[in-house]
Parts: structure tokens; sequence; C-alpha cells
């Protein structure tokens, strides 16, 4: 962890390891983690409460009326999770103790529960009968009894998730559609003179999103399914683009051959050959680098929950 930042936490009285800090701040059980691969929160802190559904209401209300500066906040089961992001660790440290003084003053002028409450049930924790979890890295304290009940709604809602259909072949068809989509853009910015990521970008995430319209099931094979199919659009355009291309030309030079007689003709000019071949790669190489990206956001898209460790 920046030593900055490092520094920053050691002072709210939280404890550092690596990128990750925990402790106990103006009574709330907080957690902070660093990761800078994240590009829209990079700076992620959770402060673990209770609060009752119309104190959620005004916690939300409040905290949007504040309008403050590079930083935003959902709730999740077990509180809140705040996001921050700045130009520089500097400019974003100024600001960052002040956001969060009024974090926690909003949070306890609503109602939201200490760290000796859990915050699930909102009841005082019992240490006997309490513990603390580790939820996606972070540290929350909670009560057996609601660990329990969340774990058996996690696995049931799996299990139900594991038996429903895959609809491989709706899937496919929403796939198909952002993959033509995809394709079609190709082409389009191919006549212009332009070779793009972007044009698997919308393939995938089109095909994505298709695929569980068309009530397939979205899960690994969702992925393959997608990516396969992005990729086949992608390299047909650019056969597409030079069959088309070989047509037209003999038909300028008056030979009778359609486009698939013309491309393999034209193949025999080392000029056209050369050409296609540059021009498939760079489509290889850039549709890989969209599908690249594309596979790691849909693989955490579709993670399922795990039980709660301990």
């Amino acid at each position: 962890m920046n030593k900055k930042f490092a520094q920053f936490f050691t002072d709210l009285g939280m404890t550092v390891e690596k990128n990750n800090a925990y402790g106990i701040v103006k009574g709330y059980e907080t957690n902070a983690s660093i990761s800078i691969f994240d590009n829209v929160s990079p700076y992620k802190m959770h402060i673990s409460f209770y609060a009752t559904d119309d104190g959620k209401r005004n916690i939300e209300t409040t905290l949007h009326g504040l309008a403050l500066k590079s930083f935003n906040f959902q709730f999740t089961q077990y509180g809140i999770m705040l996001g921050f992001n700045a130009i520089t660790v500097n400019k974003l440290l100024a600001t960052m103790s002040e956001t969060l003084d009024k974090v926690y003053a909003v949070l306890a002028e609503n109602g939201a529960t200490g760290s000796n409450c859990c915050p699930i049930c909102g009841k005082p924790l019992d240490p006997s009968s309490s513990r603390k979890c580790n939820i996606n890295g972070f540290t929350v304290t909670i009560e057996n009894d609601c660990v329990n009940s969340l774990n058996e709604a996690i696995n049931a809602e799996n299990q139900q998730f594991d038996n429903a259909p895959n609809n491989y072949l709706k899937g496919f068809a929403g796939a198909l559609i952002g993959g033509l989509a995809g394709a079609a853009l190709t082409v389009i910015l191919y006549l212009v003179g332009y070779v793009s990521s972007i044009c698997a970008i919308v393939a995938v995430v089109l095909g994505a999103f298709l695929y569980e319209k068309f009530q397939g099931k979205p899960n690994k094979m969702m992925i393959v399914i997608v990516t396969a199919t992005t990729l086949v659009c992608m390299v047909a355009s650019i056969f597409g683009t030079y069959i088309v291309a070989a047509g037209a030309a003999a038909k300028e030079v008056g030979l009778h051959a359609n486009g698939f007689q013309a491309f393999e003709l034209c193949m025999g000019d080392s000029a056209f050959k050369s050409a296609f071949f540059t021009d498939l790669a760079l489509v290889l190489v850039y549709s890989a680098i969209g599908i690249g990206v594309e596979i790691y956001m849909l693989m955490k898209k579709i993670q399922r929950k795990k039980t709660i460790q301990f």
C-alpha cells in the first residue's frame, strides 16, 4: 500500500496489511482496500452497520445532497461501500478525511448501528455467538445465526441456478446477433480505413446481453459461446469484404465469376494475398484484445455467491 495511504489509515486507528486495512473508526467496523486496476474506484472503504429501510433512504438522500467530489457509494447487505478516486494521491487525501467525517456523521444521525451490533439483524453482538467473517476480502463481524441463515439462502440460490435449463440454442441466437452486429461494424470501419477492437467489444457486450435476454444461462459456457461466435463473425467479416471486393473487380474486367471464384483467382496475386492476410491478422489481434477485456468483465459478472467464510 502507498505509504501515504498506509499512514492515513493508521491515523484512523486501522491496522494495515498489504493493500488492505481494518479497524473500528468512529465506532463503526471499517475496512479499506486499494486496487490500482479498478479505474472507477481504486480506493474503497466498507463501513458495516445495520439501519432500517427508512434510515437507509435518509442516508442515501443526505449523501447525494452533499454532492461530494471524487466519491461514490452503494449499500451492501452489511453496510455501505464507499468508492474514491482522484487524479493524484495528494489531492484525494486532501478531501478524503473530510468526506469520511461527513459520511460517519450521516450514518450516526440516521440510526445506523455501530460495531457493537450485528449488521444483518441489528441485535447487540455477543462475542460467544458471533464471529469475524471474510466477505469479498473484507472483515465483517456477524452473529452465528445470521451467518447460518445467509449461507442457507446462498446455497438455495446456487442450487436453483444449477438446476435451471442452459438453453444453449436460445443463447446462441443472441450471441449470433451480437456477433453479426460486430461484423457489420467491422466492415463499416474497414471501408473508411480503420481496424479497431471496439467491434469485438460491441459484439461480446451485445452478444452476452442478448444471450441472457434469450434465456441462456449466464455461466462459463455463455462466455465460450459468445467469444467463439464473435471471433468467427469477425473473421467472416474480412472474408466477406474481400470476396465482395474480388467479385466487383472481376466484373470491372469483364470476367464472369462469382465472388468465391473471383476471390480464389485474386489470391494468386501477391499484393492482394498480402493485403488480405494483413487485414485478417489485424482483425484477429484487435478482436483478441477486445474479447480479452470483455472476458475479464464477464467472468466477474457470472461469479456465483460463495458461502460466508470465517
